[in-house]
């Protein structure tokens, strides 16, 4: 058992409780203390840290990403997203290589570590992915992910063609038998899906009992789309097929009316807010307190680098932040505590893990972050510690990250993939283009 005293933990419980010179103790992959100073807890462990006044928090849960496309930082940007997409993004996915994706799944793993991130539910273009390469190096790592290989519909492949390939995958990876390793169905979104291939993505989801990962309402533009096509909006459209009555994650979610917002609410979906992304696209801004007040569960995400362009959740909570103040035209608008939530436990409510981990308790798995402020100018004075959380810390403020209790970070350092090697092995690759 190990124990960490003179500590000031977040716990982002549904309380929100704080403890200031607290101790939390883990054994083996779970948490078995948080709170006061108890010196009984001491007596009985195999090792005491001394974390001299640094921050403990949650893991950090990037609700919607891409990781295989960390290789195309700056391939593109200035672009609004659907030239974006079908002129520079997917003609470069489609040459994809194994090397490419695996070194690229890699270095985004190494970027979501440093900076706190624990936990992420990735949709990937499956081009040049093999999958078990890519539970091996995640594993590595020791992140919990769900790895979702995308659906599409084109024309050098049916329907029924395009599910054998995906059912093949998922049931690959549900083979693994690993429970930091899992997987959803994800049809891409509505307008690059047709309608028989969204049939068969919630028929797919209900007979292996997964969640469903799909883009949902990102642009005006894609509303105006499906309504020239079928006649309804996204969500109406998605209503039909059967999307709301099946657990699953809503990437972005901007374009939604009053009543959409409350049709989500009465279902089990959860949303995935991309603040920074949807900024750099022009998509919008999503109606984050609306949905939280209807009761969906939501958490902050980073989509791809190649739309953001980094991985960092400190930035993406501190913008969301700022968005729905200016937004509502009222500075009390999602407040400090709100924001740490959304980025821990009401990441882990979207992906279903809440009753894993999000939030310091105990019982719950030990994945947690370190910072240590008394070396960060930009961090004192020190004592205001959940405003600087929010609106001043950065992914680069981590030093120590653990996950199920084993210490994956160290010094800002990843432990479990080899930095130097990998910077080389990318080099080796070349540009990208």
């Amino acid at each position: 058992m190990k124990v960490f005293k003179n500590v000031n933990i977040v716990t982002c419980d549904q309380e929100f409780k704080v403890y200031l010179q607290g101790m939390m103790a883990i054994k083996g992959d779970k948490i078995v203390y948080v709170g006061d100073v108890d010196p009984s807890w001491e007596e009985h462990a195999s090792e005491v840290e001394d974390g001299q006044n640094a921050w403990i928090m949650p893991g950090l849960v990037n609700v919607h990403t891409h990781s295989a496309m960390t290789l195309l930082r700056g391939i593109s940007d200035d672009e609004n997203l659907h030239k974006w997409l079908e002129e520079t993004i997917w003609p470069a996915e489609a040459r994809f290589t194994t090397d490419i994706t695996t070194n690229a799944v890699k270095l985004a793993l190494v970027e979501m570590l440093k900076s706190g991130t624990t936990t992420f539910n990735d949709m990937y273009n499956p081009t040049g992915v093999d999958i078990h390469q890519i539970h091996q190096v995640v594993s590595q790592s020791g992140m919990r992910c769900f790895f979702s290989p995308t659906l599409f519909s084109h024309p050098g492949e049916t329907t029924a063609e395009t599910i054998r390939r995906t059912r093949r995958i998922i049931e690959d990876i549900l083979g693994f038998e690993d429970p930091h390793f899992r997987v959803m169905v994800a049809p891409h979104a509505p307008y690059s899906c047709e309608k028989d291939l969204l049939q068969a993505s919630v028929q797919l989801a209900k007979e292996l009992d997964l969640p469903i990962h799909i883009h949902v309402v990102e642009t005006t533009d894609e509303s105006q789309m499906m309504i020239e096509r079928t006649g309804k909006r996204p969500l109406a459209y998605l209503e039909e097929l059967g999307f709301l009555k099946q657990k699953g994650v809503f990437a972005h979610s901007l374009d939604l009316t009053k009543d959409e917002i409350e049709l989500l609410g009465k279902s089990p979906v959860s949303v995935a807010h991309n603040p920074i992304s949807n900024l750099k696209l022009a998509s919008g801004i999503a109606p984050v307190v609306e949905l939280m007040q209807a009761g969906v569960d939501l958490g902050f995400a980073t989509d791809s680098v190649a739309s953001n362009n980094n991985l960092d959740l400190f930035e993406e909570a501190r913008t969301a932040a700022f968005l729905q103040k200016m937004k509502h035209g009222d500075a009390r608008k999602f407040p400090v505590s709100s924001v740490l939530q959304t980025m821990t436990l009401g990441g882990a409510k979207a992906l279903g893990l809440d009753h894993e981990i999000g939030s310091l308790e105990v019982g719950k798995q030990a994945d947690f972050l370190i910072i240590q402020p008394e070396k960060k100018a930009h961090l004192y004075p020190t004592y205001h510690m959940l405003s600087h959380l929010v609106y001043a810390a950065k992914g680069s403020d981590v030093d120590h990250v653990y996950i199920a209790g084993r210490q994956v970070v160290k010094d800002g350092k990843v432990l479990g993939l080899d930095e130097e090697t990998l910077f080389l092995d990318i080099q080796k690759l070349g540009l990208i283009k």
